[in-house]
């Protein structure tokens, strides 16, 4: 099948469906301190494959609260989707300008069907997402999977090309021996585990967290080639990239700043996201309560991010090629895709310096001072 044309039923049909989609998911509320207001900004819009935010992703509110998408001349809004195939497609339709998909989802129509979105910057540098059972599941190896259902948090989830690409790695076949079904997030997914509506899930570190701060005992199945590929990054076209390299350089310098603070000072963090996206702050929760819970998910998160010390090395963004050869091998021997690929066919590296571009130092130490005021 070749690539959608923008003139064709399919792409009007999918590009409607998400105008609708994408205006009733809202962006986030910049209150109270926030400093990302400011004159002759560029905005940017940018779609994340989640249904809302969460502390996994509080470097983005950071880097709106302390200024430094504002430093860089833009103005950032999100947007939330049901996953990273609606994420892409809102990029593709030309609603956004960039989104958060994981690789899974891209790889396929960049290397098939040789559309022009690639990765610009590896925000979470090893998979987040697997498989996961309760502990006293009867499901104890990849065999026992057959005939089961597996909830994943949408059917559009970028999680679902992973999950059967993993059941064929495992000698499975994702089509007829399991059934994928939609679970939502968090207290629904886990909800749906409980009551057996689903045999196990198919989520990323931040849900399995959220589940474990409300006293899930679950158990993960991952296999050691998945652990060697990375996992959410952000997405433009190609030719965004080519006509606005500033705004890419700044985003991406901007999201390196705020990983830094985040790890830094984490439950400064947490109180960023509070005022910028003021629905994570929910009420009747006790406070300290839900700082913990929100520490953790973070720190899971945290894992991710920071591995292969992108501080240290400068290397913030950047997707290592051993990491797109991993992906490669992967989807070829998954038959995600039926050839290899290069890494220009998936990733675009060329803003990595730009990207590490400004004092690290500097910024752990604002966030080790820093108070945050309500």
């Amino acid at each position: 099948m070749g690539p959608r044309r923008p003139g064709s039923l399919a792409f009007r049909v999918v590009a409607g469906a998400l105008v609708v989609a994408l205006a009733a998911a809202g962006c986030g509320d910049g209150g109270g301190n926030s400093q990302e207001d400011g004159k002759n900004l560029r905005t940017v819009k940018v779609a994340l494959s989640i249904k809302a935010m969460n502390s996994s992703f509080a470097a983005i509110p950071v880097a709106r609260y302390l200024g430094y998408f504002k430093e860089e001349g833009l103005k950032v809004e999100t947007t939330f989707t049901p996953g990273s195939t609606q994420a892409i497609q809102a990029v593709a339709a030309g609603q956004m300008d960039m989104a958060a998909p994981v690789p899974q989802a891209l790889i396929p129509d960049a290397v098939k069907n040789k559309s022009d979105q690639r990765m610009f910057f590896n925000w979470a540098r090893s998979q987040v997402a697997s498989f996961a059972v309760e502990s006293s599941s009867p499901i104890k190896s990849w065999a026992d999977f057959r005939g089961k259902k597996i909830g994943a948090q949408s059917l559009g989830s970028g999680t679902i090309p992973l999950a059967k690409a993993l059941l064929r790695e495992q000698g499975l076949n994702p089509d007829t021996d399991v059934k994928f079904v939609s679970v939502g997030l968090e207290a629904g997914a886990y909800h749906a585990l409980q009551s057996k509506r689903v045999d196990a899930l198919m989520l990323f570190d931040s849900q399995y967290a959220a589940m474990e701060n409300i006293g899930a005992k679950l158990r993960y199945f991952k296999s050691s080639l998945s652990e060697q590929l990375f996992s959410t990054g952000f997405s433009a076209k190609q030719s965004f990239m080519k006509a606005n390299p500033k705004v890419i350089e700044g985003f991406g310098r901007a999201m390196a700043k705020a990983n830094v603070f985040t790890t830094a000072n984490p439950e400064a963090a947490i109180k960023m996201m509070y005022d910028i996206y003021p629905k994570t702050n929910i009420p009747g929760v006790p406070e300290d309560k839900k700082m913990e819970d929100n520490k953790r998910i973070l720190a899971l998160r945290t894992t991710y991010v920071t591995s292969g010390n992108p501080d240290a090395n400068k290397t913030w963004g950047a997707f290592p090629d051993s990491g797109v050869k991993a992906w490669s091998d992967f989807s070829v021997a998954t038959k995600l895709t039926s050839t290899s690929f290069k890494p220009d066919q998936i990733v675009n590296n060329q803003f990595v310096t730009a990207f590490n571009n400004f004092d690290t130092q500097k910024i752990k130490n604002t966030a080790k001072n820093y108070k945050f005021e309500d």
